[in-house]
């Protein structure tokens, strides 16, 4: 069997309609050298059912948590480049993987490719965008170090390759910020090749514990920056990112609703 060049993933447990939502946007896709696969943990709403019934793949095996059922879902994959979509969560148009494949060739192939998002996530100062269109995040296309110290790039827009998730699968000692860890291993200590495609690549629902704050949340950023970054590089960027946080909430926030969209969103993502 060929190898296809996308394996789309999605994890489930007791999420049918959330569930089925996501999967229709996959095979909706113009693009056809794509595998998806769902790893489901037990549910009992009848996802499973409901997601065969569309012709999804589904694997029902039982799980410690996020992390290990994707990393069951790496384990099962076979395409050359891995995308995770959650349930609930959306490609955002038909057209992505198609996008995305022609970005991997004209790029020469990188071993990281991330796009932007349209994100749901209650944002503090800006909201949700949930009765419009949501807030979309433009990312930069160099992540430096004090970017990556203050932002994540949701893995919904990542396509690593699988080689990679193979060599080193996420760490399931984090329950909630397993894929932040995984992003600054993967651009500060293995510096991979990666690339930004500036394309709204998928619709984040914006459920989910890791956008919500949380001492254990708050204990896992801290232990994932403590991996790449020193005691007093931490301390220098705490200094200026307490400035930053003063300087949006009294002056760019509340401008903010007034820009024309790729503003706000080359805003979100600076």
């Amino acid at each position: 069997m060929n190898q296809p060049l996308f394996s789309i993933i999605t994890v489930t447990l007791n999420c049918a309609a959330d569930a089925e939502q996501t999967a229709r946007s996959v095979l909706a896709q113009d693009f056809a050298d794509v595998e998806y696969l769902v790893k489901d943990g037990g549910s009992t709403d009848g996802t499973p059912e409901r997601l065969r019934a569309l012709g999804v793949r589904v694997i029902v095996s039982p799980d410690t948590g996020i992390y290990d059922a994707m990393n069951q879902g790496i384990a099962h994959a076979q395409g050359r480049y891995i995308c995770f979509l959650n349930a609930g969560d959306q490609f955002a148009g038909a057209d992505v993987l198609s996008a995305v494949a022609t970005a991997l060739a004209q790029r020469g192939e990188p071993d990281f490719l991330y796009g932007d998002v349209r994100s749901f996530v209650d944002h503090p100062h800006l909201g949700t965008g949930r009765a419009g269109k949501g807030r979309l995040i433009r990312y930069p296309d160099r992540l430096n170090r004090f970017w990556l110290y203050r932002k994540m790039i949701c893995h919904q827009v990542w396509f690593v390759r699988r080689a990679i998730y193979a060599a080193q699968p996420f760490a399931t000692d984090y329950r909630i910020l397993a894929d932040y860890a995984y992003l600054l291993d993967m651009i500060l200590r293995q510096r991979v090749r990666y690339v930004h495609l500036a394309k709204e690549v998928a619709i984040f629902d914006g459920g989910g514990v890791s956008t919500k704050s949380s001492p254990r949340r708050d204990a896992e950023r801290a232990r994932a920056l403590a991996t790449v970054y020193s005691p007093q590089e931490l301390r220098l960027y705490e200094a200026i990112f307490g400035g930053m946080r003063w300087l949006n909430r009294t002056l760019i926030y509340p401008v903010m609703p007034l820009l024309p969209e790729r503003l706000r969103a080359r805003l979100s993502g600076l």
